[in-house]
Protein backbone atom coordinates (compact mmCIF):
# COMPACT_ATOMS: atom_id res chain seq x y z
CA UNK A 1 0.00 0.00 0.00
CA UNK A 2 1.53 3.34 -0.93
CA UNK A 3 1.97 6.20 1.49
CA UNK A 4 2.09 9.14 -0.86
CA UNK A 5 0.00 12.13 0.13
CA UNK A 6 -2.40 11.33 -2.72
CA UNK A 7 -3.00 7.85 -1.33
CA UNK A 8 -3.34 9.14 2.23
CA UNK A 9 -6.12 11.40 0.96
CA UNK A 10 -7.57 8.54 -1.14
CA UNK A 11 -7.59 10.67 -4.26
CA UNK A 12 -8.56 9.18 -7.59
CA UNK A 13 -5.38 10.56 -9.11
CA UNK A 14 -3.30 8.22 -6.95
CA UNK A 15 -5.23 5.08 -7.77
CA UNK A 16 -3.04 4.49 -10.83
CA UNK A 17 -0.07 4.13 -8.47
CA UNK A 18 -1.83 1.90 -5.97
CA UNK A 19 0.93 -0.72 -5.99
CA UNK A 20 4.01 1.50 -5.87
CA UNK A 21 5.36 4.23 -3.63
CA UNK A 22 6.97 6.24 -6.41
CA UNK A 23 5.19 9.15 -8.06
CA UNK A 24 6.87 10.56 -11.15
CA UNK A 25 5.82 13.40 -13.43
CA UNK A 26 7.15 16.05 -15.78
CA UNK A 27 5.70 19.53 -15.33
CA UNK A 28 5.78 22.41 -17.81
CA UNK A 29 2.97 24.72 -16.67
CA UNK A 30 3.95 26.94 -13.76
CA UNK A 31 2.44 30.19 -12.44
CA UNK A 32 4.34 33.46 -12.51
CA UNK A 33 6.45 34.22 -9.48
CA UNK A 34 5.21 37.10 -7.31
CA UNK A 35 7.70 39.06 -5.16
CA UNK A 36 5.30 38.98 -2.21
CA UNK A 37 4.72 35.24 -2.54
CA UNK A 38 3.55 33.64 0.70
CA UNK A 39 4.96 30.24 1.51
CA UNK A 40 1.52 28.91 2.40
CA UNK A 41 0.77 28.29 -1.28
CA UNK A 42 3.75 25.96 -1.53
CA UNK A 43 3.31 22.21 -1.35
CA UNK A 44 5.14 19.61 0.69
CA UNK A 45 5.30 15.83 0.61
CA UNK A 46 6.01 13.40 3.43
CA UNK A 47 8.64 11.81 1.16
CA UNK A 48 11.85 13.08 -0.50
CA UNK A 49 11.55 14.59 -3.96
CA UNK A 50 14.12 14.80 -6.77
CA UNK A 51 13.61 17.77 -9.12
CA UNK A 52 15.66 18.09 -12.33
CA UNK A 53 15.39 21.34 -14.30
CA UNK A 54 15.12 19.79 -17.76
CA UNK A 55 14.88 23.06 -19.69
CA UNK A 56 14.35 26.78 -19.21
CA UNK A 57 14.81 29.13 -16.27
CA UNK A 58 12.63 30.09 -13.33
CA UNK A 59 12.37 30.45 -9.58
CA UNK A 60 12.44 27.65 -7.03
CA UNK A 61 10.73 28.81 -3.83
CA UNK A 62 11.82 26.79 -0.79
CA UNK A 63 10.21 28.03 2.41
CA UNK A 64 10.87 31.78 2.55
CA UNK A 65 13.71 31.80 0.01
CA UNK A 66 13.26 32.36 -3.73
CA UNK A 67 16.19 30.78 -5.59
CA UNK A 68 16.81 31.34 -9.32
CA UNK A 69 16.98 27.98 -11.11
CA UNK A 70 18.08 27.06 -14.63
CA UNK A 71 18.53 24.13 -16.95
CA UNK A 72 20.86 21.43 -15.65
CA UNK A 73 20.31 22.09 -11.95
CA UNK A 74 18.94 19.42 -9.65
CA UNK A 75 17.31 19.80 -6.24
CA UNK A 76 16.64 17.05 -3.73
CA UNK A 77 13.99 18.17 -1.26
CA UNK A 78 13.69 16.52 2.14
CA UNK A 79 10.31 15.30 3.46
CA UNK A 80 7.81 17.93 4.62
CA UNK A 81 9.72 20.90 3.16
CA UNK A 82 7.27 23.25 1.35
CA UNK A 83 8.47 24.34 -2.08
CA UNK A 84 7.27 25.19 -5.59
CA UNK A 85 8.55 26.22 -9.03
CA UNK A 86 7.56 29.42 -10.86
CA UNK A 87 8.19 31.18 -14.14
CA UNK A 88 9.85 34.59 -14.04
CA UNK A 89 7.81 36.14 -16.88
CA UNK A 90 4.97 35.10 -19.24
CA UNK A 91 7.37 34.12 -22.04
CA UNK A 92 9.66 32.03 -19.85
CA UNK A 93 9.73 28.30 -20.49
CA UNK A 94 10.40 25.92 -17.61
CA UNK A 95 10.26 22.12 -17.57
CA UNK A 96 10.88 20.18 -14.36
CA UNK A 97 11.11 16.41 -14.03
CA UNK A 98 9.96 15.45 -10.53
CA UNK A 99 10.29 12.14 -8.70
CA UNK A 100 8.79 11.49 -5.25
CA UNK A 101 9.59 8.20 -3.51
CA UNK A 102 9.29 6.31 -0.23
CA UNK A 103 12.83 5.33 0.91
CA UNK A 104 11.49 2.50 3.10
CA UNK A 105 10.09 0.71 0.05
CA UNK A 106 13.21 0.82 -2.12
CA UNK A 107 16.36 1.54 -0.11
CA UNK A 108 18.36 -0.42 2.47
CA UNK A 109 17.73 -0.04 6.18
CA UNK A 110 20.45 2.55 6.80
CA UNK A 111 19.51 4.58 3.73
CA UNK A 112 15.82 4.64 4.65
CA UNK A 113 16.20 5.91 8.25
CA UNK A 114 15.95 9.68 8.55
CA UNK A 115 18.18 9.74 11.65
CA UNK A 116 20.96 7.93 9.82
CA UNK A 117 23.92 9.80 8.21
CA UNK A 118 23.41 7.49 5.23
CA UNK A 119 19.78 8.56 4.77
CA UNK A 120 19.16 8.55 0.99
CA UNK A 121 22.85 7.64 0.63
CA UNK A 122 24.02 10.88 2.25
CA UNK A 123 22.44 13.46 -0.05
CA UNK A 124 21.13 15.36 3.01
CA UNK A 125 24.28 15.07 5.13
CA UNK A 126 25.10 18.79 5.39
CA UNK A 127 21.60 20.22 5.10
CA UNK A 128 18.50 18.25 6.10
CA UNK A 129 16.14 20.56 4.18
CA UNK A 130 17.34 20.61 0.60
CA UNK A 131 20.45 19.90 -1.44
CA UNK A 132 21.43 21.25 -4.82
CA UNK A 133 23.92 20.71 -7.60
CA UNK A 134 24.63 22.03 -11.08
CA UNK A 135 25.17 18.95 -13.24
CA UNK A 136 27.55 18.77 -16.17
CA UNK A 137 26.30 17.51 -19.51
CA UNK A 138 27.44 13.93 -18.94
CA UNK A 139 25.93 13.63 -15.45
CA UNK A 140 22.73 15.30 -16.58
CA UNK A 141 22.35 12.68 -19.32
CA UNK A 142 22.93 9.89 -16.76
CA UNK A 143 20.28 11.31 -14.41
CA UNK A 144 17.80 11.79 -17.27
CA UNK A 145 18.41 8.19 -18.40
CA UNK A 146 17.69 6.89 -14.88
CA UNK A 147 14.50 8.96 -14.69
CA UNK A 148 13.46 7.52 -18.06
CA UNK A 149 14.09 4.00 -16.77
CA UNK A 150 12.01 4.64 -13.63
CA UNK A 151 9.20 6.05 -15.77
CA UNK A 152 9.24 2.94 -17.96
CA UNK A 153 9.10 0.64 -14.94
CA UNK A 154 6.08 2.53 -13.60
CA UNK A 155 4.29 1.92 -16.89
CA UNK A 156 5.02 -1.81 -16.84
CA UNK A 157 3.14 -4.38 -14.80
CA UNK A 158 5.85 -7.00 -14.32
CA UNK A 159 6.50 -8.92 -11.05
CA UNK A 160 10.10 -7.70 -11.09
CA UNK A 161 9.13 -4.02 -11.20
CA UNK A 162 9.65 -3.36 -7.48
CA UNK A 163 13.20 -4.73 -7.56
CA UNK A 164 14.00 -2.79 -10.73
CA UNK A 165 12.70 0.45 -9.24
CA UNK A 166 14.80 -0.10 -6.11
CA UNK A 167 17.93 -0.64 -8.21
CA UNK A 168 17.31 2.48 -10.30
CA UNK A 169 16.59 4.57 -7.19
CA UNK A 170 19.77 3.41 -5.46
CA UNK A 171 21.89 4.17 -8.52
CA UNK A 172 20.26 7.59 -8.92
CA UNK A 173 20.86 8.65 -5.30
CA UNK A 174 24.40 7.27 -5.14
CA UNK A 175 25.22 9.18 -8.34
CA UNK A 176 23.73 12.42 -6.99
CA UNK A 177 25.45 12.11 -3.60
CA UNK A 178 28.79 12.62 -5.39
CA UNK A 179 27.74 16.06 -6.57
CA UNK A 180 25.27 17.68 -4.19
CA UNK A 181 27.75 17.99 -1.33
CA UNK A 182 29.83 20.34 -3.47
CA UNK A 183 27.07 22.93 -3.87
CA UNK A 184 24.77 23.00 -0.87
CA UNK A 185 22.40 25.94 -0.52
CA UNK A 186 21.80 26.48 3.19
CA UNK A 187 18.26 27.69 3.68
CA UNK A 188 17.88 28.25 7.40
CA UNK A 189 19.61 30.64 9.78
CA UNK A 190 18.13 28.94 12.85
CA UNK A 191 20.45 27.33 15.41
CA UNK A 192 20.69 23.55 14.90
CA UNK A 193 18.39 22.69 17.83
CA UNK A 194 15.69 25.16 16.75
CA UNK A 195 16.09 24.11 13.15
CA UNK A 196 15.42 20.49 14.14
CA UNK A 197 12.35 21.50 16.16
CA UNK A 198 10.92 23.60 13.31
CA UNK A 199 11.51 20.76 10.84
CA UNK A 200 9.71 18.29 13.11
CA UNK A 201 6.83 20.75 13.52
CA UNK A 202 6.58 21.13 9.73
CA UNK A 203 6.44 17.38 9.28
CA UNK A 204 3.80 17.08 11.98
CA UNK A 205 1.64 19.74 10.29
CA UNK A 206 2.00 18.19 6.82
CA UNK A 207 1.04 14.79 8.20
CA UNK A 208 -1.85 15.85 10.45
CA UNK A 209 -3.32 18.85 8.57
CA UNK A 210 -6.58 16.94 7.90
CA UNK A 211 -7.25 16.76 11.66
CA UNK A 212 -9.61 19.61 12.59
CA UNK A 213 -8.34 19.48 16.19
CA UNK A 214 -4.73 20.18 15.20
CA UNK A 215 -3.25 23.14 17.14
CA UNK A 216 0.17 24.60 17.81
CA UNK A 217 -0.34 23.80 21.49
CA UNK A 218 -0.76 20.12 20.68
CA UNK A 219 2.40 20.05 18.56
CA UNK A 220 4.36 21.88 21.27
CA UNK A 221 3.32 19.23 23.80
CA UNK A 222 4.34 16.45 21.41
CA UNK A 223 7.79 18.04 21.00
CA UNK A 224 8.20 18.98 24.71
CA UNK A 225 8.76 22.65 23.97
CA UNK A 226 6.94 25.84 24.94
CA UNK A 227 4.19 27.01 22.59
CA UNK A 228 5.59 30.55 22.38
CA UNK A 229 9.09 29.33 21.45
CA UNK A 230 7.74 26.93 18.82
CA UNK A 231 5.60 29.73 17.39
CA UNK A 232 8.65 31.99 16.98
CA UNK A 233 10.89 29.43 15.28
CA UNK A 234 8.03 28.14 13.11
CA UNK A 235 7.41 31.64 11.78
CA UNK A 236 11.12 32.23 11.27
CA UNK A 237 11.42 29.08 9.17
CA UNK A 238 8.23 29.40 7.12
CA UNK A 239 7.72 33.17 7.04
CA UNK A 240 4.14 32.71 8.34
CA UNK A 241 2.33 32.22 11.62
CA UNK A 242 1.26 28.67 12.41
CA UNK A 243 -2.45 29.39 11.84
CA UNK A 244 -1.81 31.13 8.50
CA UNK A 245 0.45 28.32 7.31
CA UNK A 246 -2.04 25.61 8.31
CA UNK A 247 -4.95 27.43 6.65
CA UNK A 248 -3.00 27.93 3.42
CA UNK A 249 -1.81 24.32 3.46
CA UNK A 250 -5.36 23.04 3.78
CA UNK A 251 -6.57 25.28 0.97
CA UNK A 252 -3.66 24.21 -1.24
CA UNK A 253 -4.58 20.57 -0.64
CA UNK A 254 -8.19 21.42 -1.50
CA UNK A 255 -6.98 22.95 -4.79
CA UNK A 256 -5.10 19.74 -5.59
CA UNK A 257 -8.17 17.59 -4.95
CA UNK A 258 -10.40 19.86 -7.02
CA UNK A 259 -7.89 19.74 -9.85
CA UNK A 260 -7.00 16.04 -9.80
CA UNK A 261 -10.19 14.30 -8.66
CA UNK A 262 -13.97 14.38 -8.99
CA UNK A 263 -14.57 14.29 -5.23
CA UNK A 264 -17.48 16.36 -3.95
CA UNK A 265 -16.81 19.67 -2.21
CA UNK A 266 -18.24 18.25 1.04
CA UNK A 267 -15.76 15.37 0.93
CA UNK A 268 -12.85 17.69 0.18
CA UNK A 269 -13.76 19.93 3.13
CA UNK A 270 -13.75 16.86 5.37
CA UNK A 271 -10.48 15.46 4.01
CA UNK A 272 -8.63 18.76 4.31
CA UNK A 273 -9.61 19.40 7.93
CA UNK A 274 -11.63 22.51 7.07
CA UNK A 275 -14.38 23.64 9.42
CA UNK A 276 -17.52 23.77 7.28
CA UNK A 277 -18.79 24.56 3.77
CA UNK A 278 -19.65 28.27 4.24
CA UNK A 279 -16.26 29.14 5.74
CA UNK A 280 -14.52 27.02 3.10
CA UNK A 281 -16.22 28.89 0.24
CA UNK A 282 -15.27 32.22 1.82
CA UNK A 283 -11.64 31.20 2.45
CA UNK A 284 -11.26 29.51 -0.94
CA UNK A 285 -12.46 32.60 -2.79
CA UNK A 286 -10.02 34.76 -0.80
CA UNK A 287 -7.22 32.27 -1.59
CA UNK A 288 -7.86 31.84 -5.34
CA UNK A 289 -10.32 34.55 -6.40
CA UNK A 290 -12.70 31.81 -7.62
CA UNK A 291 -15.37 29.48 -6.32
CA UNK A 292 -14.39 25.80 -6.06
CA UNK A 293 -16.32 24.90 -9.21
CA UNK A 294 -14.79 27.80 -11.16
CA UNK A 295 -11.36 26.60 -10.08
CA UNK A 296 -12.11 23.00 -11.03
CA UNK A 297 -13.25 23.95 -14.53
CA UNK A 298 -11.13 27.00 -15.34
CA UNK A 299 -7.84 26.82 -13.42
CA UNK A 300 -6.34 23.92 -15.31
CA UNK A 301 -6.08 24.51 -19.04
CA UNK A 302 -6.92 21.62 -21.32
CA UNK A 303 -4.61 20.85 -24.27
CA UNK A 304 -7.21 22.52 -26.48
CA UNK A 305 -7.09 25.69 -24.35
CA UNK A 306 -3.29 25.75 -24.48
CA UNK A 307 -3.47 25.55 -28.26
CA UNK A 308 -5.82 28.54 -28.48
CA UNK A 309 -3.38 31.02 -26.99
CA UNK A 310 -3.47 33.41 -24.03
CA UNK A 311 -5.06 36.40 -25.76
CA UNK A 312 -7.99 34.49 -27.26
CA UNK A 313 -8.34 32.37 -24.12
CA UNK A 314 -8.69 35.56 -22.08
CA UNK A 315 -11.64 36.62 -24.27
CA UNK A 316 -13.23 33.18 -23.99
CA UNK A 317 -12.82 33.11 -20.20
CA UNK A 318 -14.42 36.55 -19.97
CA UNK A 319 -17.22 35.27 -22.20
CA UNK A 320 -17.77 32.27 -19.92
CA UNK A 321 -17.80 34.41 -16.78
CA UNK A 322 -20.29 36.92 -18.20
CA UNK A 323 -22.51 34.10 -19.46
CA UNK A 324 -22.64 32.71 -15.93
CA UNK A 325 -23.75 36.14 -14.71
CA UNK A 326 -26.45 36.30 -17.40
CA UNK A 327 -24.98 39.36 -19.13
CA UNK A 328 -26.36 38.59 -22.59
CA UNK A 329 -25.27 41.85 -24.26
CA UNK A 330 -21.66 41.45 -23.10
CA UNK A 331 -21.61 37.81 -24.20
CA UNK A 332 -22.78 38.84 -27.68
CA UNK A 333 -20.08 41.53 -27.89
CA UNK A 334 -17.39 39.08 -26.75
CA UNK A 335 -18.46 36.52 -29.37
CA UNK A 336 -18.13 39.21 -32.03
CA UNK A 337 -14.72 40.22 -30.63
CA UNK A 338 -13.49 36.61 -30.66
CA UNK A 339 -14.62 36.20 -34.27
CA UNK A 340 -12.83 39.44 -35.21
CA UNK A 341 -9.65 38.09 -33.58
CA UNK A 342 -9.85 35.05 -35.87
CA UNK A 343 -10.83 32.53 -33.21
CA UNK A 344 -12.15 29.20 -34.46
CA UNK A 345 -15.99 29.15 -34.11
CA UNK A 346 -15.77 25.70 -32.50
CA UNK A 347 -13.45 27.09 -29.81
CA UNK A 348 -15.83 29.98 -29.15
CA UNK A 349 -18.68 27.51 -28.76
CA UNK A 350 -16.85 24.97 -26.61
CA UNK A 351 -14.47 27.07 -24.50
CA UNK A 352 -16.56 30.24 -24.23
CA UNK A 353 -20.28 29.43 -24.33
CA UNK A 354 -20.65 25.76 -23.46
CA UNK A 355 -18.00 25.88 -20.73
CA UNK A 356 -19.92 28.69 -19.02
CA UNK A 357 -23.20 26.79 -19.17
CA UNK A 358 -21.46 23.65 -17.90
CA UNK A 359 -20.33 25.57 -14.82
CA UNK A 360 -23.87 26.84 -14.28
CA UNK A 361 -25.14 23.28 -14.65
CA UNK A 362 -22.68 22.02 -12.05
CA UNK A 363 -23.61 24.82 -9.66
CA UNK A 364 -27.30 24.09 -10.21
CA UNK A 365 -26.67 20.43 -9.43
CA UNK A 366 -24.95 21.44 -6.16
CA UNK A 367 -27.64 23.98 -5.20
CA UNK A 368 -25.24 26.90 -5.58
CA UNK A 369 -27.54 28.61 -8.09
CA UNK A 370 -31.25 28.28 -8.76
CA UNK A 371 -33.72 28.36 -11.66
CA UNK A 372 -33.58 32.17 -12.24
CA UNK A 373 -29.78 32.13 -12.60
CA UNK A 374 -30.00 29.18 -15.03
CA UNK A 375 -32.61 30.98 -17.11
CA UNK A 376 -30.61 34.22 -17.48
CA UNK A 377 -27.45 32.25 -18.26
CA UNK A 378 -29.32 30.29 -20.95
CA UNK A 379 -30.61 33.54 -22.44
CA UNK A 380 -27.03 34.85 -22.61
CA UNK A 381 -25.86 31.62 -24.28
CA UNK A 382 -28.64 31.81 -26.84
CA UNK A 383 -27.65 35.39 -27.64
CA UNK A 384 -24.07 34.29 -28.25
CA UNK A 385 -25.10 31.26 -30.30
CA UNK A 386 -27.31 33.44 -32.52
CA UNK A 387 -24.21 35.44 -33.51
CA UNK A 388 -22.04 32.35 -33.87
CA UNK A 389 -24.45 30.06 -35.74
CA UNK A 390 -23.69 31.27 -39.32
CA UNK A 391 -19.97 30.71 -38.72
CA UNK A 392 -20.59 27.22 -37.33
CA UNK A 393 -22.62 26.30 -40.42
CA UNK A 394 -19.98 27.79 -42.69
CA UNK A 395 -17.29 25.67 -41.03
CA UNK A 396 -19.40 22.52 -41.16
CA UNK A 397 -19.51 22.16 -37.37
CA UNK A 398 -22.33 19.89 -36.25
CA UNK A 399 -23.89 19.13 -32.88
CA UNK A 400 -22.50 16.34 -30.71
CA UNK A 401 -25.85 14.59 -30.86
CA UNK A 402 -29.58 15.04 -31.27
CA UNK A 403 -32.43 14.60 -28.80
CA UNK A 404 -36.18 15.21 -28.76
CA UNK A 405 -37.84 16.34 -25.57
CA UNK A 406 -41.38 16.96 -24.38
CA UNK A 407 -43.84 16.79 -21.51
CA UNK A 408 -46.01 13.69 -21.91
CA UNK A 409 -49.64 13.65 -23.00
CA UNK A 410 -52.10 15.04 -20.45
CA UNK A 411 -49.47 17.21 -18.73
CA UNK A 412 -49.01 20.92 -19.48
CA UNK A 413 -46.10 21.65 -17.14
CA UNK A 414 -42.92 22.74 -18.89
CA UNK A 415 -40.50 24.39 -16.42
CA UNK A 416 -38.56 21.20 -15.75
CA UNK A 417 -38.62 20.25 -19.42
CA UNK A 418 -37.24 23.67 -20.40
CA UNK A 419 -34.44 23.42 -17.86
CA UNK A 420 -33.39 20.03 -19.23
CA UNK A 421 -33.50 21.45 -22.77
CA UNK A 422 -31.13 24.28 -21.78
CA UNK A 423 -28.74 21.86 -20.11
CA UNK A 424 -28.78 19.56 -23.13
CA UNK A 425 -27.92 22.48 -25.40
CA UNK A 426 -25.11 23.45 -23.03
CA UNK A 427 -23.56 20.05 -23.84
CA UNK A 428 -23.66 20.80 -27.58
CA UNK A 429 -26.68 18.58 -28.22
CA UNK A 430 -29.24 19.70 -30.80
CA UNK A 431 -32.68 19.58 -29.18
CA UNK A 432 -36.07 19.21 -30.90
CA UNK A 433 -38.58 20.61 -28.40
CA UNK A 434 -41.99 18.95 -28.82
CA UNK A 435 -43.59 21.13 -26.15
CA UNK A 436 -46.25 19.82 -23.76
CA UNK A 437 -49.09 17.29 -23.96
CA UNK A 438 -47.04 15.09 -26.32
CA UNK A 439 -48.45 11.62 -27.20
CA UNK A 440 -46.13 8.60 -27.18
CA UNK A 441 -46.32 8.15 -30.95
CA UNK A 442 -45.05 11.69 -31.55
CA UNK A 443 -41.93 11.11 -29.46
CA UNK A 444 -41.11 7.99 -31.48
CA UNK A 445 -41.95 9.43 -34.91
CA UNK A 446 -39.80 12.52 -34.20
CA UNK A 447 -36.90 10.31 -33.15
CA UNK A 448 -37.22 8.44 -36.48
CA UNK A 449 -37.66 11.54 -38.66
CA UNK A 450 -34.92 13.59 -36.98
CA UNK A 451 -32.50 10.71 -36.35
CA UNK A 452 -32.41 11.33 -32.59
CA UNK A 453 -30.19 9.28 -30.31
CA UNK A 454 -32.16 10.23 -27.19
CA UNK A 455 -35.85 10.69 -26.26
CA UNK A 456 -36.45 12.75 -23.11
CA UNK A 457 -39.87 12.45 -21.43
CA UNK A 458 -40.99 14.76 -18.62
CA UNK A 459 -44.01 14.50 -16.31
CA UNK A 460 -45.14 16.36 -13.21
CA UNK A 461 -48.49 14.62 -12.60
CA UNK A 462 -48.82 11.09 -11.27
CA UNK A 463 -51.78 10.56 -13.61
CA UNK A 464 -49.61 11.16 -16.71
CA UNK A 465 -46.48 9.18 -15.84
CA UNK A 466 -47.94 6.02 -17.44
CA UNK A 467 -47.49 7.66 -20.86
CA UNK A 468 -43.73 7.13 -20.39
CA UNK A 469 -44.33 3.38 -20.48
CA UNK A 470 -46.29 3.91 -23.69
CA UNK A 471 -43.26 5.69 -25.22
CA UNK A 472 -41.07 2.65 -24.48
CA UNK A 473 -43.65 0.30 -26.01
CA UNK A 474 -44.09 2.54 -29.08
CA UNK A 475 -40.31 2.57 -29.65
CA UNK A 476 -40.28 -1.24 -29.47
CA UNK A 477 -43.19 -1.49 -31.89
CA UNK A 478 -41.46 0.87 -34.35
CA UNK A 479 -38.28 -1.24 -34.23
CA UNK A 480 -36.02 1.56 -32.95
CA UNK A 481 -35.69 0.49 -29.30
CA UNK A 482 -32.10 -0.64 -29.78
CA UNK A 483 -31.19 2.58 -31.60
CA UNK A 484 -32.52 5.18 -29.19
CA UNK A 485 -32.11 5.82 -25.46
CA UNK A 486 -35.22 6.79 -23.50
CA UNK A 487 -34.74 9.10 -20.51
CA UNK A 488 -37.45 9.98 -17.99
CA UNK A 489 -37.70 12.64 -15.31
CA UNK A 490 -40.09 14.62 -13.13
CA UNK A 491 -41.48 14.70 -9.61
CA UNK A 492 -43.58 11.48 -9.67
CA UNK A 493 -40.97 9.16 -11.21
CA UNK A 494 -37.91 7.47 -9.74
CA UNK A 495 -35.32 4.81 -10.49
CA UNK A 496 -37.68 1.98 -9.56
CA UNK A 497 -40.27 3.24 -12.06
CA UNK A 498 -37.60 3.52 -14.77
CA UNK A 499 -36.66 -0.10 -14.21
CA UNK A 500 -40.33 -1.14 -14.18
CA UNK A 501 -41.13 0.36 -17.61
CA UNK A 502 -37.79 -0.49 -19.22
CA UNK A 503 -36.52 3.05 -19.87
CA UNK A 504 -32.76 3.62 -20.09
CA UNK A 505 -32.16 6.44 -17.65
CA UNK A 506 -33.71 8.42 -14.79
CA UNK A 507 -32.04 11.49 -13.28
CA UNK A 508 -32.99 13.68 -10.36
CA UNK A 509 -32.06 17.03 -11.92
CA UNK A 510 -31.54 18.79 -15.25
CA UNK A 511 -27.74 18.89 -15.05
CA UNK A 512 -27.49 15.14 -14.44
CA UNK A 513 -29.90 14.54 -17.33
CA UNK A 514 -27.63 16.54 -19.65
CA UNK A 515 -24.59 14.56 -18.52
CA UNK A 516 -26.36 11.27 -19.19
CA UNK A 517 -27.66 12.38 -22.59
CA UNK A 518 -24.19 13.55 -23.62
CA UNK A 519 -22.77 10.15 -22.67
CA UNK A 520 -25.49 8.40 -24.72
CA UNK A 521 -24.75 10.59 -27.75
CA UNK A 522 -21.02 9.86 -27.57
CA UNK A 523 -21.69 6.13 -27.31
Amino acid sequence: MIKTEEADMQTEAAQKCADTSIVYRTETDFPLHAPDLMTGILSASEFPEVCLIASGNGIHQILEQAIPCREGEIYIIAPSVPHAFYRTDPDTTLTVRRLRFDPVSFLGQEASREDSPQYCYGVFTENPLSTYAMLNIKTRAEVASLLDAICRELDDDLPSRQAALGAHMTLLLVSLSRYVGKAIKNLSSLPPKDHALATLALRFVNKEYSNRELTLERIAKELYVSQSHLSRIFKKMTGESFSAYLRSLRLTRACELLRDTSLTVDRIVEMCGLRDLPSFYHSFHAHTGMTPHQYRTQQILTPNQKRIGEKIMSILNEMSENLQKGKAKLVKELVEKAIAEGCDPADILNEGLLSGMSIIGEKFKNNEVYVPEVLVAARAMNMGVSVLKPYLVENGITATGRACIGTVQGDLHDIGKNLVKMMLESKGIEVIDLGVDVPAEKFVQTAIDENCQVICCSALLTTTMSVMADVVKAAEAAGIRDKVKIMIGGAPVNEAYREEIGADCYTVDAASAADAAAAFCKA
